[in-house]
């Protein structure tokens, strides 16, 4: 499990060892196609330098132990520390079932608030925007709309840089005699972009932490033409009233001093997304990682809510994620986008062999979210609520080098 593209892979083993992969060509994601992670995937089994065995610190260095002596070690330091003085910080890379016993040894067991995940840094937004506009953090769309689709409009994304595979599939439509008009959202030039100028649609290029206004100007224009659907909107909405009077004054020239776009630009993508019989919308950390992200990417749900046919072939909104259980995490561990998921169920379970097991009686049980990992891990001057720290399938050093130190 490397991407959250889902693509299906056929494994060569020799002697015991994993020695090459190759995408499985029958499969309805990836069609046989790898990209760069999944064509280098058998390497990492095969490296000199991988961990096989557990590693103990001894005078000062670290040498190689058995598991039973390893996981003695963890038990013995963690019932020696303060339950508030010890922290988990977990990957978007496990399954359900694993998220859930985490948030049960932690906060059943250990009774630390403090359990965050790195899926903060891309997917809280796409979790929290879906909640927000549809009551929950299911994807309203599919991979097959990229085949169904008028046009895709790529907010933040540049696809053929994270989802290799997937871009593919959209280069497969354009080459064909029905294209999809595509537009996007970048302030740089890429090579979406530039597939957009070619489809016929618009490169917009704000400037960096302009995507709410620019949403609003797209917004605006839909309004302002009648591109809406008066019916869906009616029997299946709430707040139009709202949402037209706080767009009512970003018209495209307003909207192009904000963003620095040309107002000509604006009218032309709003054209697209308004005229279109189906649209597909992605969004990724152009949007996740600016100024007001959850806001920005929910004004996209409501572009979709305002034109009609969510959940019709070709008019999916697909607010991406990188990794491949990036939402489950949310959910099933009690993270700062769900805090109550796991806590709630944990709190309400008093039989007395689960508490045998997890350690704290009723009661006891920790049911706060504690520190985000922005928080848990302090500053230089030893700031930080915890002393121990569980980092599980996440290279905390690479992803957040700033907050390692």
């Amino acid at each position: 499990m490397l991407c959250s593209n889902g693509c299906a892979c056929d494994i060569a083993v020799k002697d015991g060892r994993m020695v090459g992969v190759r995408g499985r060509a029958v499969d309805r994601i990836n069609h046989g196609r790898l990209g760069p992670k999944g064509l280098c995937g058998s390497w990492q089994w095969s490296d000199q330098d991988r961990l096989t065995t557990p590693l103990i610190r001894q005078d000062g260095r670290q040498v190689e132990t058995d598991w039973d002596t390893a996981m003695s070690r963890i038990v013995a330091e963690s019932k020696r520390r303060q339950p508030l003085a010890q922290g988990f910080y977990t990957s978007g890379q496990l399954f359900l079932e694993e998220y859930y016993t985490l948030a049960v040894i932690g906060k059943a067991g250990l009774g630390t608030p403090h359990m965050d995940g790195n899926t903060r840094l891309c997917t809280a937004t796409a979790a929290a925007a879906l909640k927000e506009t549809f009551g929950s953090d299911g994807q309203p769309g599919s991979y097959n709309d990229i085949e169904a689709c008028d046009a895709i409009f790529l907010f933040g994304q540049n696809m053929a840089a994270t989802q290799t595979v997937l871009w593919s599939r959209v280069l497969d439509r354009v080459e064909r005699t029905d294209p999809p008009v595509i537009v996007a959202v970048d302030p740089r030039s890429t090579p979406v972009a530039e597939t957009a100028e070619r489809t016929g649609g618009v490169h917009l290029a704000p400037l960096p932490g302009t995507n709410q206004a620019l949403i609003k100007g797209l917004l605006h224009e839909l309004i302002e033409h009648d591109w809406v659907a008066r019916g869906y909107v009616e029997a299946h909405t709430l707040g139009y009233d709202e949402l037209a009077a706080t767009v009512a004054e970003y018209e495209p020239e307003r909207v192009a001093e904000i963003c620095a776009v040309p107002a000509t630009e604006i009218r032309r993508a709003a054209e697209i997304f308004g005229t279109s019989e189906r649209v597909l919308s992605t969004v990724l950390q152009g949007f996740y990682q600016s100024h007001q992200a959850t806001a920005a990417a929910c004004q996209v749900n409501n572009l979709h809510l305002l034109r009609g046919p969510i959940g019709k072939p070709g008019c999916g909104i697909l607010q991406m994620n990188g990794q491949p259980t990036a939402e489950n995490t949310a959910n099933a561990a009690p993270t700062e986008t769900c805090p109550a998921s796991a806590t709630g169920r944990i709190r309400h379970t008093s039989t007395s062999s689960y508490r045998r097991t997890c350690g704290p009686a009723e009661g006891e049980v920790s049911s706060g979210t504690g520190a985000s990992v922005s928080h848990a891990g302090g500053d230089r001057a030893g700031t930080s609520p915890t002393r121990s720290c569980l980092s599980y399938r996440s290279e905390v050093r690479a992803a957040s080098p700033m907050r390692f130190r």
